[in-house]
């Protein structure tokens, strides 16, 4: 480990950061479980080499990952890094072994981490192809294999990468609204009306239904009241002077 913080103090001091940063490990680290003020940077494809404790098996991998921590506070730095293990597949109950790298390619992932805290903590642009592809210097034979790689168990690889809580919590929310804003065709309502402007079903019929023909019969049913209240009056009268010129 003493390689890498020597490394790691020399391209710091490369870029000319004045404020002090320290690398240390830590195997608790989980992929996107981050403090807050908290980043996170994933090397995927670091070329290393391993070897079985119990068999002495030795093999060669491309596709090492490494997850990386950091933080900038109060004037200094932190890096907690992650190097995840491999598993020999010859062992019927293999244990996961630390690999062992070359030189050449951590000074490159150690430059791609530098990077990432200028644009991280300096606000400094920093595009894709800045970032230098660790060169492969050790004989790989044969596909990934995931099933004895701790970190792709872990969902470290891209293939098994699980989406963020806060991605997660926006989907479920941009979810939840376009089924709120959703309208029912049996409501009849349009789209941009809201629940307090909603007609009261006591003044308008069910969409369902049709209007009746006789809602709209009621300033007829008051004329026809006053013809005939008109028409009882007269009869009235009339019946008076009947009876006036008859007992004469």
């Amino acid at each position: 480990m003493k390689t890498w913080h020597d490394i790691f103090a020399a391209k710091i001091a490369d870029f000319h950061l004045k404020e002090p940063w320290t690398l240390q490990e830590d195997d608790t680290l989980q992929v996107h479980a981050l403090k807050p003020g908290w980043k996170e940077f994933v090397q995927r494809r670091a070329p290393g080499r391993f070897q079985c404790s119990q068999c002495f098996h030795e093999w060669s991998s491309a596709k090492v990952h490494i997850l990386f921590h950091m933080c900038r506070c109060q004037g200094w730095g932190m890096v907690l890094m992650r190097i995840f293990r491999q598993a020999c597949r010859r062992c019927p109950n293999p244990r996961l072994q630390e690999p062992e790298f070359s030189l050449e390619p951590v000074e490159m992932l150690l430059h791609n981490l530098v990077l990432k805290i200028l644009e991280y903590f300096y606000h400094i642009p920093i595009q894709p192809s800045d970032l230098l592809e660790v060169m492969v210097d050790v004989a790989v034979a044969g596909p990934h294999d995931s099933t004895h790689c701790e970190g792709c168990q872990l969902g470290v690889c891209s293939k098994s990468w699980p989406a963020p809580a806060s991605d997660a919590r926006e989907s479920l929310m941009g979810a939840s609204k376009a089924k709120t804003h959703r309208t029912p065709k049996c409501q009849g309502m349009r789209p941009d009306a809201t629940p307090s402007h909603r007609p009261s079903p006591s003044h308008h019929p069910s969409p369902s239904h049709h209007p009746s023909p006789f809602n709209n019969s009621f300033p007829w049913k008051r004329c026809c009241c006053c013809i005939g209240s008109s028409l009882l009056c007269v009869l009235a009268v009339l019946f008076f002077i009947l009876l006036y010129f008859t007992f004469k």
